[in-house]
């Protein structure tokens, strides 16, 4: 399972990839059943989460064992959402096989779901995203999210293991054909599904309004991004960025995740480089920033992770502060509980901005998500249902290295774009820097610590609003109920007994 994620990318084997974990349930007690779940987990997340640890002892200033044991802890809360799999799957036997092919993928997504929610959500490495290379098979995202997908992954699963249990046992009689042929019937229609969905909205997006935009991919060093002496070069690297795009007529130039190194101050920017800039090249320039507010009465200085919006006269014109924060990188959750402050260099804790509320640009909005924010798919759609017409992730995966993160934490970004059926900019500080089309086509991208531009037309998402984006989740609480359903019943019955 760990190869179906990026950089491996092998999406073919998430298709199967869980047989011999179902296998192995088969007949185990409800605590083997968790422990065998647990222990897959485990193995999962190490090689899926790994990168925890290049993160926390390169750039967060703690020691490589403690960082270690940080990520190990993760890892073990991660799993437990699996043993919790295994349990359930206990749960279901000597069930039909059909209610069985219903129920345990149902109580997947649910899972998936819970783990993207609670305690702020980690909604890393879902079943679903393993497919984003296969265009037609993810288009039903735009029903059910990424958590369709994963449902339709755990059918396939549960229907091989059904096949494969039969041929192991030597069990006589025919072998369960019916699950895995309504496994089959379920993978046609999303992927026809899909084709048809892909040629409408290409025909759609046609009569769109576009413009042309340029993504600066800066490339600056973590260990230099806020030290005062590169601030200079750090605006030149951009400055020329683009200056570059707008040769190439780009109207709007994307810059990352806090590419500004300083507090942002409008009067401070309009007078200074980037306003002249926006001058200069007639070019809107959305930016990422740090920034702060202070009120006198009380002494409170609150500081924001925000992006920026400056028109061609260099005035900022919109803005955007984040509000879903990265615990212990942008803020200290139980302060004064826990032994330990932030992770991150540089000012204190970040304080939520309003919400998923659009800039307005160009008669429409962009829907900006900060960082992580591109993984919380209620933030793109929020953003979409308030007016936003494009989408545009300003990120810094510098923290990551060489590492599989920034492939994963790119990936996930291709459903927000499916989803809510929008064109998606993406501009990271080091990649993966992209152009994604409604139906997550990637147009353009750059490779990781490479200093380069990338333009691209794009358009402005008019007309109605996906099933998706409109109603949400309702895929996955379907799953949540369903399967609470079936628990309630269960305990009940064996209380009874």
């Amino acid at each position: 399972m760990v190869l179906a994620f990026p950089p491996f990318g092998l999406g073919f084997l998430a298709w199967f990839a869980l047989v011999p974990l179902l296998l192995g349930l088969e007949g185990q007690s409800g605590k083997k059943g968790f422990l065998l779940g647990l222990v897959s987990g485990f193995a999962f997340f190490l090689g899926s989460v790994y990168w925890v640890v290049h993160s926390m002892s390169n750039y967060g200033g703690v020691a490589v064992w403690a960082s270690i044991g940080v990520m190990l802890l993760l890892v073990l809360y991660l799993s437990l959402y699996w043993g919790a799999f295994g349990f359930f799957a206990t749960l279901t036997a000597g069930l039909d096989n059909t209610a069985r092919l219903l129920l345990l993928p149902a109580f997947w997504v649910a899972l998936e779901y819970l783990r993207g929610n609670l305690f702020t959500g980690f909604p890393w490495v879902l079943a679903g995203y393993t497919q984003a290379d296969y265009l037609p098979l993810i288009q039903v995202a735009d029903t059910t999210g990424v958590w369709g997908i994963s449902f339709v992954i755990i059918v396939s699963n549960t229907a091989l293991s059904f096949i494969a249990g039969h041929l192991i046992r030597k069990e006589r009689g025919r072998a369960p054909l019916a699950p895995a042929a309504i496994a089959v019937a379920l993978v046609v229609s999303i992927t026809s599904y899909g084709f048809i969905r892909m040629k409408a909205v290409d025909s759609e997006a046609a009569r769109w309004s576009g413009f042309r935009i340029g993504v600066a991919q800066g490339s600056i060093d973590q260990g230099l991004k806020w030290d005062g002496r590169y601030q200079q070069e750090t605006l030149d690297i951009y400055s020329a960025l683009t200056e570059k795009a707008s040769g190439r007529f780009a109207r709007l130039v994307i810059w990352p995740e806090t590419a500004i190194p300083f507090y942002y101050e409008p009067e401070r920017i309009e007078e200074g480089q980037v306003g002249e800039l926006a001058k200069k090249t007639s070019s809107f320039i959305l930016t990422g920033s740090p920034s702060y507010t202070y009120n006198p009465a009380t002494n409170e200085v609150r500081y924001f992770n925000s992006a920026f919006l400056i028109n061609t006269a260099g005035e900022t014109v919109g803005k955007y502060e984040k509000f879903h924060l990265v615990p212990f990188g942008e803020y200290v959750p139980l302060r004064g509980i826990l032994p330990f402050g932030k992770l991150t260099a540089g000012i204190g804790d970040f304080t939520e901005g309003p919400g998923p509320v659009p800039i307005a640009f160009e008669g429409g909005g962009i829907g900006t998500l900060v960082c992580f924010e591109s993984i919380f798919p209620e933030i793109a759609r929020g953003h979409v249902n308030n007016g936003a017409t494009m989408l545009a992730n300003l990120t810094n995966d510098a923290w990551f290295g060489y590492t599989s993160a920034p492939y994963q934490h790119f990936q996930m970004a291709v459903f927000r774009a499916v989803e809510n059926r929008t064109f998606l900019v993406r501009s990271a500080n080091t990649g993966i820097s992209a152009v994604i089309d409604p139906n997550g086509r990637i147009r353009e991208k750059t490779g990781l610590f490479e200093r380069t531009i990338i333009t691209d037309d794009i358009r402005l998402k008019q007309g109605a609003l996906t099933f998706y984006t409109l109603y949400g989740d309702l895929f996955a609480w379907g799953c949540s109920i369903i399967t609470g359903i079936f628990i309630g019943t269960r305990f009940r019955r064996k209380r009874d007994v």
